[in-house]
């Protein structure tokens, strides 16, 4: 009191007769009815330190490093045997009135210290502290030095004046904000919390080099299957070769073994053993197994037997030595594989508009039933880091532990649509309004693929067309291979999205939302938005639905300059193109021999004028293309006149020739004709009777 108030209590607390009359007061509580303060409990193992306390801060021993300087460890130290390292966080005595005991700050409360916010004489209420440096009970009075409470920010806050010192009436922990949560602050009490998303459970692999991975559930089974394959392989391979080796060990020591000569009944007979058995038959087993007895070959059988489980035994050992020794060395590791689901909250006892992030590990199927979207939760015991910035706010992220509990609480229907708002399928159109701000910044959309972008890249996109040939584009963060969906993104394939978000508005003719690793691709969604929205879009399908969604993105990506679209119904046939092509065959042609090119046909050149309906026409647009296409054919060579009907040749009496034994004899008839004629082979002429019945006359062209 004296500290506190200085000028109105001063020299009338710590006076002879009052410190005399405390020390009787002490005693009487302690001895007399044995009544022991909060401390001594907690020294002596009589009672947990967890509970909430409310104690003094009388003194402090090391101020520890403040976060504007550097620290001891940076700067040099001098050298010498008494030399202190200053520990990096403050340690300072704290008491209940009745004894006193050290505590270690962490780092929020050290810095704390050092702002002056935390000095000597004020209060402080904890939960959750720690007792440290010693596991065995001991008196307040004969405490060792590393004996000392460990106390974290999250689980402190300054009490009042008045607050009466040691165990408080609730030992439960204290309800606080989550906005006034610090990342390097330790574990949570308690918070109040509304679920406002609910994500799908993702997987997280740790790498033998450290790195990280997050998967969803259909990436991480086919990775799964991938490890498993790769696996089984490696295992067969080092089956394989312990089994070649384990034979060729075998054949080495099996030594020949001479076949006894049991030609005599009873020597046969008076084999009864196994092995002398397996050594009599060698390698003849057919004919002495015949001269065997029921008995002795059920005998010989056993023998075999367990030599072949013996043989059998010690190749799986020697199996099992080799693959643990193989993963050992890391050449095929196991995976470590944790799953984690993720929640996005809102604090329940502040306004609307800021959430966190609640991440809870290898949750039990019992937790995942509990917890549902727009529902109140208190939480307790729950640890902090360092969150992903929102806005350019960095927040807080809460994490789950193994001590995490979870208490449902009543929440009205006025209270919820003030700070919640259930999922629904998102208007193409609403993307684009600025005064739309969905829900944690993310939206469910449906639509049809017109066209898909990069597909094959490492960071693909798609767009997706509404009933009403509004478009909306989709960037992902990884590719179709990695998130396993190269089955699910295809073109004219109805689907489903959750989760994408929306950052900001977008310069692009379409809006421009962002698949994460939280987004859920699916064609036959379970949530009944989701399948309600599917269906509109079903029945509001018309005939030749992608053939004008289609050709409606392409005039817009055109007019916004874009001309990056695999898919091949938005690459049409440009004039520029046709024309390329087009000079590339009249090339071509112009090389081949022709007599002559002639003129062009004579298509109409002047093309014609084209409507802005017309340009959206599928058939104009053909048609223009085909004119221009016929345009450009050179037309065919001119054709030579064609002459009277009747020959001269023809009205000519008919002389067959006639063969003689010489050339020189024979009697070539001159005939004025204009191109000339290979004359045939000696085997293909005609017999003269033959051609004197041929009648000439019939012969006239006409």
């Amino acid at each position: 009191m004296e500290r506190s108030f200085p000028e109105t209590m001063s020299s009338l607390c710590l006076t002879p007769e009052q410190l005399l009359l405390q020390l009787k007061y002490r005693y009487d509580v302690e001895i007399d009815h044995s009544r022991r303060p909060a401390l001594r409990k907690i020294m002596e193992k009589d009672d947990t330190a967890a509970k909430t306390l409310v104690l003094c801060v009388c003194g402090v021993v090391s101020r520890g490093h403040s976060p504007n300087r550097p620290s001891r460890n940076d700067t040099k130290t001098p050298q010498g045997a008494n030399a202190k390292v200053e520990p990096p966080f403050a340690v300072v005595w704290l008491t209940d009135g009745w004894y006193a005991i050290k505590a270690l700050l962490d780092e929020a409360l050290t810095a704390m210290l050092h702002k002056g916010r935390l000095a000597v004489g004020g209060k402080l209420i904890m939960c959750g502290a720690q007792l440290v440096g010693s596991q065995e009970a001991c008196s307040p009075l004969e405490a060792p030095e590393s004996l000392m409470l460990k106390i974290c920010a999250n689980s402190s806050r300054l009490a009042r004046w008045d607050a009466k010192l040691g165990f408080h009436r609730d030992p439960r922990p204290f309800l606080l904000p989550v906005s006034c949560l610090y990342s390097n602050g330790g574990p949570v009490g308690c918070v109040d919390i509304i679920i406002l998303r609910s994500y799908p459970i993702q997987w997280m692999e740790r790498k033998p080099d450290g790195g990280v991975v997050f998967r969803s559930v259909r990436a991480e089974e086919k990775e799964a299957r991938r490890y498993s394959s790769h696996q089984q392989k490696a295992m067969e391979i080092l089956f394989a070769k312990i089994q070649t080796e384990f034979e060729k060990e075998q054949k080495g020591n099996d030594k020949p073994q001479r076949r006894r000569r049991t030609t005599n009944r009873q020597d046969i007979a008076s084999l009864q053993d196994g092995e002398e058995l397996y050594d009599a038959v060698g390698d003849d087993p057919a004919y002495l197994e015949a001269q065997l007895s029921e008995q002795q070959s059920e005998t010989l059988q056993t023998y075999r037997r367990s030599l072949m489980e013996k043989k059998q035994s010690e190749l799986q050992d020697r199996y099992r030595r080799a693959l643990e020794a193989e993963n050992s060395d890391g050449s095929c590791p196991k995976r470590e594989v944790t799953p984690v689901w993720r929640l996005c909250i809102a604090d329940s006892t502040a306004q609307p508009g800021s959430v966190y992030q609640l991440n809870l590990w290898r949750p039990p199927s019992d937790l995942q039933s509990l917890l549902k979207e727009g529902c109140r939760y208190k939480v307790y015991n729950l640890t902090t880091s360092d969150g992903k910035k929102r806005n350019g706010v960095e927040n807080v992220q809460l994490t789950g532990t193994k001590k995490t509990q979870f208490q449902d609480l009543q929440a009205s229907q006025e209270w919820l649509l003030a700070r919640f708002q259930p999922r629904a399928s998102s208007n193409f159109v609403n993307l684009q309004n600025p005064e739309f701000q969905p829900l944690c910044g993310e939206v469910d959309l449906t639509g049809y693929i017109i066209s898909v972008i990069d597909g094959l890249g490492s960071s693909p996109a798609f767009y997706l067309a509404d009933g009403e040939l509004n478009f909306v584009k989709v960037r992902c963060f990884s590719s179709f291979a990695q998130s396993g969906l190269e089955d699910v993104v295809k073109l004219r394939v109805l689907l489903a999205l959750s989760n994408l978000q929306l950052r900001g508005q977008s310069s692009s003719p379409t809006p421009v939302v962002f698949a994460g690793d939280l987004t859920i691709f699916s064609t036959n969604p379970k949530e009944v938005h989701l399948q309600e929205s599917l269906s509109q879009l079903r029945n509001l399908l018309q005939q030749n639905f992608f053939l004008n969604a289609e050709e409606k993105l392409s005039h817009l990506l055109k007019s916004d300059g874009l001309s990056s679209i695999t898919s091949p119904a938005l690459h049409p046939r440009t004039p520029a193109a046709t024309n390329q092509r087009q000079d590339t065959k009249t090339s071509l042609i112009s090389q081949q021999p022709i007599r002559s090119l002639g003129s062009f046909t004579p298509v109409s050149r002047n093309q014609p004028a084209v409507t802005a309906s017309t340009e959206k026409d599928p058939k104009s647009l053909k048609r223009r293309r085909a004119l221009d296409y016929l345009s450009r054919i050179p037309s065919p060579p001119t054709l030579s006149h064609l002459g009277p009907g009747t020959s001269l040749c023809v009205k000519k009496t008919f002389n067959p020739p006639r063969r003689s034994g010489t050339p020189s004899t024979l009697k070539t008839v001159q005939t004025p004709a204009r191109k000339t004629v290979v004359s045939p082979m000696e085997d293909e002429w005609v017999n003269d009777e033959e051609l004197a019945m041929i009648d000439t006359q019939t012969l006239r062209v006409g």
